[in-house]
């Protein structure tokens, strides 16, 4: 039996916004397993519509890196509101993420509440227009500019990568621990045969963006 309520997946509405090409939003404040269940759900039945089925893994396992790196970035901010500490002021951010990791695992619930009464959510949003598949990660703590250039510089370093066994040598990265994951993604949609500006991740007014573009129709890479 499964140990969390399962969330219902509305077929007809989800059928209904890509026939209408419309965006499809799931949003959440504290990413719970039922959530990540039903975002696979929903995923399975987008990609089954578009006959891109075999993708189904790859995209899935994009998605959930960026939603936890998402929830992973609003618990930060929470933490170092918490702590009274300065995300942008460079002495503060070592600081702060050097207890970070620790402090946040050992009390997950009190950061999570944190998030939601302060009201930073992620959405997943996906949209069939123009036969290309948009899926798009956003969450309400923007991104600082130095956490920005951190992960710029990370991906494009893991462009220059074939597989992970460089990258597992070359860009683990300790500080911000998910790193690799960024890195394991952009191999991933590369072996699927996207080009370099498929992925890309950044800042509007109020939100950090995550974004991958697949056309509809894309081929398998040989």
């Amino acid at each position: 039996m499964s140990d969390f309520n399962e969330i219902v997946v509305d077929v007809a509405k989800v059928d209904r916004a890509i026939k209408m090409e419309v965006p499809l939003v799931m949003t959440t404040y504290t990413l719970p397993r039922k959530v990540e269940h039903y975002i696979e759900q929903v995923v399975t039945i987008f990609l089954d519509y578009v006959k891109q089925r075999r993708l189904r893994d790859n995209v899935i396992y994009c998605i959930q890196e960026l939603v936890v790196n998402a929830k992973k970035a609003n618990t930060k901010r929470v933490y170092f509101i918490d702590r009274g500490l300065d995300l942008n002021d460079q002495n503060d951010y070592r600081q702060g993420m050097s207890t970070f990791k620790d402090d946040t695992l050992n009390n997950i619930n009190y950061y999570l509440d944190l998030q939601r009464q302060q009201g930073l959510y992620i959405k997943l949003v996906l949209q069939l227009k123009n036969n290309i598949i948009t899926i798009e990660v956003r969450n309400n703590s923007t991104i600082t500019s130095a956490e920005l250039a951190r992960i710029q510089k990370r991906l494009i370093k893991a462009r220059e990568y074939e597989d992970m066994e460089e990258a597992l040598i070359q860009m683990l990265d300790d500080t911000e621990g998910a790193g690799l994951g960024l890195v394991m993604l952009v191999i991933m949609l590369k072996k699927l045969g996207l080009e370099s500006n498929a992925f890309e991740i950044h800042k509007t007014g109020s939100e950090t963006v995550a974004r991958i573009v697949i056309p509809k129709d894309l081929q398998k890479a040989s």
